[in-house]
């Protein structure tokens, strides 16, 4: 008798599921090339941006709680003019620069370790590094701002 309940349970589900297995097929293969289109759409437009934006620098932070308002006092205040800040309100960008060239910027970080971190463009390509430790090293254990400052400095090439 349990066999039979079985059989008929998996009868009911067959003829449920492979139904809405052909269904599903035909939107599977539509989407694919539609999403693949418009990835490569939108890589080509990223490049693009990369290639308007050469020589553009950015210091990244978020709104850690710890760090957010020594950031803002600071450091910020002493950056060169020649730096773009991109600020992060949990996964939401704040920047004059478009939402998905930040995002897209940000999820593709080959330096990542936790913010705040500084992004630069040379010659089309991405450059990154994360000033993590360094931050941590001035906020917690009172190190000198003005090695901190210098690192960022450096790595965007600016020479005060």
């Amino acid at each position: 008798m349990q066999k039979i309940k079985n059989i008929l349970v998996i009868i009911a589900i067959a003829i449920v599921v492979i139904p809405l297995c052909i269904l599903a097929i035909p939107v599977i293969l539509i989407s694919i090339p539609i999403h693949y289109f418009q990835r490569k759409n939108f890589e080509k437009k990223y490049g693009e941006l990369l290639t308007e934006n050469n020589g553009k620098n950015f210091f990244c932070y978020n709104n850690r709680k710890n760090s957010k308002q020594y950031l803002e006092e600071s450091i910020l205040p002493n950056l060169s003019e020649d730096i773009d800040i991109v600020y992060l309100e949990g996964k939401k960008v704040e920047s004059v620069y478009d939402s998905g060239f930040i995002s897209e910027a940000l999820y593709g970080l080959k330096q990542y370790n936790k913010f705040p971190h500084l992004m630069k463009i040379r010659n089309g390509k991405l450059k990154d590094t994360s000033i993590n430790n360094p931050f941590y090293a001035v906020l917690n254990m009172n190190k000198s701002k003005v090695e901190l400052l210098k690192k960022i400095n450096l790595f965007f090439d600016i020479n005060d």
